[in-house]
Order: C-alpha cells, then sequence, then structure tokens
C-alpha cells in the first residue's frame, strides 16, 4: 500500500490529486489474519468517511487539504522508496504546511485529530474482538453446574489461564482459593493532567465504540435493514457532533472539576464492570477450584488523589477534600438508589429468617425484604439531602434535582420524620448480607444470586464515598506545622533540631496519652495568629477526625526523608483528635530517598509506641517517575528494586507487614509498563505477598477502565498478576548481575545528571526544542506546572518534562544515560557491563528482560527525524543545536545498544499491535509533528515582535493546542 502510494506520488511530480475518500485511512499491513485485517480496516474506512462527509458538508476545503499533506507522508514513511526521494517528500510536506493559513492549519489539524480518535476507537475495538476470540479457545472448557471455565479468556495473563498454571504445578485448589480470596488490588485514580481530551469528547467516543460494536452484531443477518439505517445515523450524528464541539479546555479545571471528571469512570463503566468482572472470576473458581468467590471478597477496589493531593497544588484545600468528599457520597447515594429500586422490585418473597425479621422496617411487613430495601432507599435520600446540606454550608453548588428524580419509583418511606443518612458502609452491607443468607436459607438461592450479589459486591469495592481520598502534602509543610503547634504550648526551635531530637520529641508526645495543646486550643487557631499556610495544614488534619468514616484512605508524604516525617504527620491527626488516623505512606521519590528508604523505616519501626499505633502495618510509596526525572531510568529502576527489597527485609526483621504503594502513573515515561502482567511479576520476591496498590493516571484511565469491557478486562489481569506472583519463584539476581546493575547505575546516574543537571545549554535547549513553556495553555490540570514557580527543570513536574519530549518525538527522559550504562555491549564500546553479561541478563533475568523491552517499546515510538525537524525550525543557537545532534546520536547508541542485547532487528519488534498500530497511523502524527513545528514558529515570532492581539495569533495558538492533543492521541499516550 505504501509502495503503490508513493508511486503515484512520484509519477505526479510530487504533487498529489486531491480527492476526498483518500485522505482518512490507516496503513494496515499484513501481520494480522485477513479476517481480523480486513475488519479492522473496514471499521477505520467506515469511520474515516463519515468524517470525510461531514467535513465535505461543515468545511469542503479540509479534505483535499488534508489529502495533500498525508501523500508525501506515506511516501516519507515507505521502506520501498529511495532515501533521496523520501527526503524530497519530507521536505514537500513541510513546504506545504508553510504556505496554509492559520485557519487551516486549525482545520486540518482538528480533522487528523478527530481521525485519530475514531482509528482509536476502531483499533479499541479490534482488541476486544480479538480478545472475544480466546474465550473459545481453551480446550478443556470444563464446566461444573453453573460454573464455566470460559467466563474469562484462556490467556496466561487471566485468572482462567494463570490458575490452569498454578493447578498444573500440583498447588491444591483450596491453598489458591485461600490466597485469591485475601489478595486485594487497590487501583488509585491520581488526577495528574495528563489526559488532554475533555471529558465531554471522552463520552462521545465512548458513545461511537459502543454502537461500533451494535454495528457488528447486526451483520449477523437478524437485524433489519431499518435498525442498522438507526445505527448508522447515530454513529453519524456522534461524529458530526464531534467536530462541532470545541476540542480545547479553555480554563483551567477547578479540584471539584477534576475531580467530577476523573471519576466518571467509575460511573460509566466501573460501576457494572466490578460486579460483572466478579461475576466471571466467581465462576472461573467455582469450575476450576470448586468453590466460589465470597461475597465480601474484594480483590479489587478503588481509590482517588483527586481533591486530596495538595502537594505543589495551593487549589486543593481542606474546604476542596470536604466539598469532593459530599460530592463523592452524593453520587454514589444516588448511583445505589437506582440499583435498590431495582432490588426491591425483584425481592417481593415473604419467607425469611428472624435475623431479616429483625431488620429496620421488616417486623410486620407482609413482604420484609422490600420493606427492609424502602428502608434503606429512605436513609441513602437522607444521605443525598446530608451532602446537599454539606455542599450548600461550604458555599459549593448544589444539584437541585428533586427527590423524585432520584430513582424510578415516587413511592415515599412512611416512618419517623428524621431518616438518618447512612455515613458508615457497615449500615448498607450488613442488612444486604443478612438478606442474602435468609434468602438462601429460605430456598431463593437463584434469586439471592442475582441483583442482591451485584449490589453486596459495589458495595465492598466502591463503599459510600466511591473512592476514598487519599491526603498528600510534602514533608515540609509538616514540619512547619508541628513548629506552629511547639510555638503555641511554648516549645521553640523544632525546625532547627536534629533528626533524633526530633523523633525522641515526637515519641514523646505521641507516647503521652494528652495532646500537645490545652483543650479548645486546636479550634482557636487562627484566633492565635497560625501563619495561613499552616493553619491548612492544619485544617487539613482536622478532616481526618471530621469526615464520615471511610472518606479518607491513607496519608502521603511527599518528599518523605526521615521517620520524624511520618511521626509528624501523627501527631498532627492526634492534636486535631481524630479517634481512627490515617494510615501514614512515606513517599520516597529521589535516588538518595530511596538508597536511605531502609534506614528510615529502620528507625521508624524501633522508635517506641509505633508498633502499637499501626498494628505493625506499613504502608510505604515508592516514586517513580521522580525518581526517573532526579537520576534517569536505569538509576532509578534499579533504586526502586533494590530499595524495596531492603524495605521488605527490614520490615520483615522487625515484624511488620509491609504494602507497597507505587507510583507508578500508567505510561512507560512515569514508570508504568503496558504489559501489567509481566511488569508486576518483575518485582523483588515477597515485595507483593498479595497486596498491590498502584496509581492510575490521565489517559491511562480512560484506556484501560473507560468502557466496561475494557475495565474487566484490567481487573482480569491485574488479579492474575497478583495471584500468580505469590506462587512463583523467579530468578534471583546474581552476586554478579548485582555488581553490573550497580555499575550501570552509577555510569547512566552520572551521564543524565552531566546533561540535565551540569550541562548549561540544556535548559534553553529544552525550552526552544520542546512546546514545554506551551504546555500551560492546555488547562489539562488544576495544579501549577512546577512546585517552585522560580525554578529549572528540577522544580519542574515529572509530567509537563515528559509530557514535552513525548510531543517532539525524542522521549529524551526515558532512555537519557541508558546508551552509556549499555553501551559494553556494542562493539568497541565503553560500557561498564561487557556484552555477554548484558545478554544473560537479558535472557535469564526476568526483571532485566522486562526493563529492556519496557525502553524499547518507548524507542519505538520515537523518531530521530522528527526531533531533529524540531530543532532546524525552532533552535536558533549554534551550541545548541551541536547540543540537539549529540542528543540524537545517543539516542541511535542507545537503540543499537539495546537491540543488541535482546537481539532484535527493530525495537519492541515482540510486540506485533503496536508495531502494526505504529505504522497504521505514523503518517497522521508526523503531519501533526510538522504542523506543530510551523505554528510554534510562527507563535514565537509574533511574540518576539509583540503582534499578540490579532485573529491570526489566537488562531495559531488554538492549532498549537489541537496538535499537542492530537498527537497524544495518536500515540495513545502523553509520554
Amino acid at each position: 500500500m505504501l509502495a503503490r502510494a508513493g508511486a503515484l506520488w512520484l509519477r505526479r511530480g510530487g504533487r498529489p490529486t486531491p480527492t476526498t475518500r483518500s485522505a482518512f485511512s490507516l496503513v494496515v499491513e499484513g501481520d494480522l489474519d485477513n479476517t481480523r485485517a480486513t475488519k479492522f480496516s473496514e471499521d477505520v474506512h467506515f469511520l474515516g468517511g463519515i468524517l470525510g462527509d461531514v467535513l465535505e458538508k461543515q468545511k469542503p476545503g479540509i479534505l483535499p487539504a488534508v489529502t495533500r499533506l498525508r501523500e508525501p507522508a506515506l511516501v516519507w514513511r515507505d521502506s520501498g522508496i529511495e532515501q533521496a526521494e523520501k527526503e524530497r517528500a519530507f521536505k514537500e510536506l513541510c513546504k506545504d504546511v508553510s504556505r496554509m493559513s492559520p485557519e487551516m492549519l486549525r482545520d486540518v489539524t482538528r480533522a487528523c485529530g478527530h481521525f485519530l480518535a475514531l482509528a482509536n476507537i476502531a483499533e479499541s475495538r479490534d482488541a476486544t474482538r480479538t480478545l472475544r476470540q480466546l474465550y473459545f479457545t481453551e480446550e478443556d472448557s470444563s464446566s461444573s453446574g453453573k460454573f464455566a471455565s470460559d467466563a474469562l479468556p484462556a490467556k496466561i495473563d487471566s485468572c482462567a489461564g494463570t490458575l490452569d498454571a498454578i493447578l498444573k504445578e500440583g498447588v491444591p485448589p483450596a491453598k489458591i482459593f485461600q490466597i485469591l480470596t485475601q489478595q486485594r488490588v487497590e487501583i488509585v485514580f491520581t488526577a495528574h493532567p495528563t489526559e488532554v481530551n475533555r471529558m465531554e469528547h471522552l463520552s462521545k467516543h465512548r458513545y461511537v465504540s459502543e454502537l461500533l460494536a451494535k454495528r457488528e452484531a447486526m451483520q449477523g443477518g437478524t437485524a433489519t435493514t431499518f435498525e442498522k439505517m438507526q445505527n448508522e445515523r447515530a454513529i453519524r450524528r456522534a461524529v458530526s457532533a464531534m467536530w462541532g464541539s470545541d476540542v480545547l479546555r479553555r480554563s483551567k479545571p477547578t479540584p471539584q472539576v477534576e475531580a467530577q471528571e476523573g471519576l466518571a469512570v467509575v460511573q460509566t463503566s466501573l460501576w457494572d464492570a466490578v460486579p460483572g468482572f466478579l461475576r466471571r472470576l466467581d465462576s472461573v473458581l467455582g469450575a476450576k477450584c470448586q468453590q466460589r468467590l465470597p461475597l465480601d471478597a474484594t480483590p479489587m477496589v478503588f481509590a482517588s488523589w483527586m481533591g486530596g493531593d495538595r502537594d505543589g497544588n495551593p487549589n486543593v484545600t481542606s474546604k476542596i477534600t470536604r466539598e469532593v468528599v459530599a460530592m463523592q457520597r452524593r453520587q454514589a447515594a444516588l448511583l445505589y438508589l437506582r440499583e435498590f429500586n431495582t432490588l426491591r422490585w425483584s425481592l417481593s418473597v415473604h419467607e425469611c429468617t428472624p435475623a431479616v425479621r429483625a431488620l429496620p422496617g421488616a417486623e410486620d411487613a407482609s413482604e420484609p425484604y422490600k420493606a427492609v430495601v424502602a428502608n434503606l432507599i429512605a436513609r441513602l435520600r437522607a444521605t443525598v439531602a446530608w451532602a446537599d446540606a454539606e455542599l450548600h454550608k461550604l458555599g459549593a453548588p448544589a444539584d437541585h434535582r428533586p427527590l423524585a428524580l432520584m430513582s424510578s419509583s415516587g413511592e415515599v418511606v412512611s416512618g419517623a420524620p428524621a431518616v438518618q443518612p447512612l455515613l458508615a458502609v457497615e449500615e448498607l452491607v450488613a442488612p444486604l448480607q443478612t438478606m442474602h443468607e435468609s434468602l438462601v436459607a429460605s430456598g431463593y438461592e437463584e434469586l439471592a444470586d442475582g441483583v442482591l450479589v451485584d449490589v453486596i459486591r459495589r458495595v465492598g469495592a466502591f463503599g459510600l464515598q466511591f473512592a476514598p481520598l487519599d491526603l498528600r502534602q510534602e514533608s515540609t509543610r509538616h514540619a512547619r506545622a508541628v513548629d506552629a503547634l511547639c510555638k503555641l504550648a511554648g516549645v521553640h526551635g523544632y525546625l532547627s533540631w536534629k533528626e533524633d531530637e526530633k523523633v525522641e520529641f515526637l515519641t514523646k508526645e505521641l507516647s503521652s496519652g494528652r495532646p500537645l495543646l490545652r483543650r479548645g486550643t486546636f479550634e482557636r487557631l487562627a484566633e492565635l495568629g497560625v501563619p495561613a499556610d499552616e493553619m491548612e495544614v492544619l485544617q487539613t488534619a482536622a478532616l481526618v477526625a471530621e469526615l464520615p468514616q471511610g472518606s479518607l484512605g491513607a496519608y502521603v508524604i511527599s518528599q518523605a526523608t526521615a521517620a520524624s516525617d511520618v511521626l509528624a504527620v501523627e501527631l498532627l491527626m492526634a492534636e486535631a483528635g481524630a479517634v481512627r488516623p490515617l494510615r501514614v505512606a512515606p513517599l520516597f521519590e529521589t535516588l538518595d530517598d530511596l538508597n536511605n528508604a531502609p534506614a528510615t523505616l529502620r528507625q521508624l519501626f524501633t522508635t517506641p509506641g509505633y508498633a502499637e499505633r499501626t498494628g505493625r502495618k506499613q504502608e510505604v510509596m515508592v516514586g517513580y517517575s521522580d525518581s526517573a526525572k532526579d537520576a534517569g531510568r536505569i538509576a532509578a529502576m534499579w533504586a526502586q528494586y533494590e530499595s524495596q527489597e531492603k524495605m521488605l527485609e527490614v520490615a520483615r526483621e522487625c515484624g511488620f507487614e509491609i504494602t507497597f504503594f507505587h507510583g507508578k502513573g500508567g505510561t512507560v515515561g512515569r514508570g508504568g509498563n503496558p504489559e501489567v502482567y509481566k511488569a508486576i511479576l518483575a518485582h523483588p520476591q515477597g515485595t507483593i505477598d498479595g497486596r498491590f496498590r498502584v496509581t492510575e493516571q490521565g489517559e491511562m484511565i480512560t484506556r484501560n477502565f473507560g468502557d466496561i469491557e475494557s475495565a474487566e478486562r484490567s481487573m482480569d489481569i491485574f488479579t492474575a498478576a497478583v495471584l500468580r506472583d505469590q506462587f512463583l519463584q523467579r530468578p534471583q539476581p546474581t552476586p554478579e548481575w548485582r555488581n553490573a546493575m550497580a555499575a550501570m547505575s552509577q555510569s547512566s546516574c552520572d551521564f543524565y545528571r552531566s546533561v540535565v543537571r551540569g550541562e548549561p545549554k540544556f535548559v534553553p535547549y529544552f525550552r526552544s526544542a520542546t512546546p514545554e513553556l506551551e504546555l500551560g495553555a492546555l488547562n489539562v490540570g488544576s495544579r501549577p506546572a512546577k512546585r517552585n514557580p522560580k525554578g529549572g527543570v528540577e522544580s519542574l513536574r515529572a509530567i509537563p518534562w515528559i509530557f514535552a519530549w513525548a510531543q517532539t518525538r525524542l522521549n529524551l527522559p526515558v532512555w537519557l544515560g541508558i546508551g552509556k550504562a549499555l553501551e559494553g555491549a556494542l562493539e568497541g564500546g565503553s560500557g561498564p557491563v561487557d556484552r555477554e553479561t548484558l545478554v544473560s541478563m537479558y535472557r535469564d533475568w526476568p526483571w532485566f528482560h522486562t526493563t529492556v523491552d519496557l525502553i524499547e517499546t518507548l524507542m519505538a515510538k520515537s523518531d530521530r527525524t522528527i526531533a531533529a525537524h524540531y530543532d532546524e525550525r525552532l533552535v536558533a543557537d549554534k551550541e545548541l543545536l551541536e547540543l540537539g545532534a549529540a542528543l540524537r546520536k545517543r539516542f541511535e547508541v542507545t537503540e543499537q545498544s539495546l537491540l543488541t542485547i535482546s537481539g532484535h532487528k527493530a525495537p519492541a519488534e515482540d510486540y506485533p499491535d503496536l508495531q502494526r498500530s505504529l505504522k497504521a497511523r505514523a503518517h497522521y502524527i508526523d503531519v501533526l509533528n510538522v504542523i506543530q513545528v510551523e505554528t510554534l514558529a510562527r507563535i514565537r515570532a509574533a511574540e518576539a515582535s509583540g503582534a499578540t492581539s490579532g485573529y491570526d495569533y489566537q488562531t495559531l495558538k488554538d492549532a498549537l493546542l489541537l496538535t499537542i492533543n492530537g498527537i497524544a492521541t495518536g500515540m495513545r499516550n502523553s509520554g
């Protein structure tokens, strides 16, 4: 296909003849079976055709322009064309873009961005189609009564395949069952600004995906022509609405909006996906282990940082956290009301146990279950009213829908005038479980196994809060708050004390059984002159005492360096009157902090009284993206590995159960791994042990949990991996490998820091060659891009740091320094480790193998020529250009080193779906990159001359932001 397009372009003298239908199609090559490739191509062609039809009506000149740019881009990517012709095609592409008006640049970018979004929808449908086929490939599709083993796909990274693997190793089914029902995965949704698409557009994308699935289901012959027409018209309306809507956020979201949009995935997919997945897991367990999943088993739960993470974000205050808690409880109550009205309709039987008769409302009722449910409905309505009152007190806009609209039934429950809201989850789950037990005992097991089971499992996963909020704040803010309290108590100099002195003082106060301040003083802190920043920290601590139980999760301390950091937060919660203090999780995120973490934990664990207060359980958060920004990828990954090993060893010696909380983000650039199953199994032995807590950010929330099928699949992978981890003895690194990693870490870190910190030209180059300075206008998050607005790269948050490099396709943070560490793999290379050792590490050590493959996946998404184009147009200084050329040379060395170790001919060649996806859409992303460079050049020229007030300037700004959206959409991540 590429060769034909290239030949046609060349016969025309390099000038394409514009056509409307050729504007939107992907290059689908032969690594798919014919049926799959045909269906995928048909979906893309169908959606692209609809977009083309919309544009012909709305903007007739865009389609010829897109085609004119697409054809030289295809030629440039064609491996069958001579290099000189390819270079000519690229120059022609750049020349065509340079001739376009600001308005045309904007509209072509919009068109390409929308098409890439539609292509993503088709690709996701293709992945779902492929997964569905795996449900029917299991040789032994065993069943036992009402249980079937094909409820989950027959893959090793699925619970079905993992159970088979463990059973084949001779593990008794009862032991597997015991381990599985006790393990827990907790996904923590964070507000990190990486989702470039507005929620309205994500909803439209989801709707198109649903319609596309229905369209495929109609192909079987049972649908009428009218039904097919209605389906197509609905898709056309949705695509038309996509085009007509503003893609860009025109203002920064507030933390409240961030929380609403970020957790919309709970309402739209997870609410149904959780009980659906647990039913499938229950069926597989019944078929393979002959036991059912207990109702109180919660293998998947969820939490959130949205509205609770105040680290470096002054917009998140204690008032905002209260507001988000009330908003989430209100929304959860409304969703439960919908379920409970369905439940009330289904539970009309009258036989019950005395335990049900003892429940409120059921004493004399002829239909006791309905009466119990009606009482719970009344309490859920009271919960909505409670939340509205809380929001009103906080000055937040309340939802004034009448109660009659909260449910499908207008029936009002009689009884006491003051119905109490549900504030503790036990008040909801206890009567539900009692009803379930009663139905089973009364011979209605099938009825008990219906809607009631789904509701009970939703309560187990979401509670009354949807997703409990973690609180997060930076360690020095807590120290200053403790210092303020000390001054009020007549104790001075806390901030200047040595660490041992702080620990001694904090331990004494925590063990004394009395508050540091006199009773009533804490409530009068503002009157006593406590500074505003410290006051905010103290008011946040008060949330722990004042919010309903279950509203909050962990208290995370960012930039934690010492035991006193943890004890300080304990003291703040105690002074606020918290009866049930939160678990406190120090976050170790720099190289030094990771290396010092084991000693920090030892001091903490051996501090008098700490074990008793915590029940000998400790959560520790490991930072991935910030540690990589500090020291480079290899040094950070090895420090994370060794630190977890050593922290586990300290915990075992001190008799503590440790849970690691992994701040991986999701995308590769922020420490994540698209191969979740392999990534989990690559963790150090024993560090998971049935407890896995991990962040999920931005666009990865949408990708992994944005629809029911994706969410069920993601939960299946996480559950299977954590289960497999507990039975898998993986190869341990030999002393030789450890020495090699230590040498490579040092070499890599030294080189990385010599560039990022030691090279004076690096920051000017970074700011010139990337859109880093312009990213803030995307309005993708509520918090500032920097912790310190006056700082340089070191104060830049990891996300914009990675996002900017991903846009230029250089992806520098992922690989810088790695080539220096692995250079010994090359002929004549000067790296610290020889080729034979590196190859054996890749072959025999799963962690190193996964690390190399992970870096290769980002190298596959990178392009040196595109990155060089940014330099040619945007960097004027000769020395900065030389630095850019040197960095691209290091990229080449890194790629060669990785391929020599892995034995691959191209990066990530073991991932055919990734290769196919990149090849299929590369020419559209290339066009967007060229347009981005052009718009950056024009915008910066206008700003230099002061011409920033006209329509053209604003149009260029929109075009630039649209290219950022489009590239992130096309690459399917922001780094």
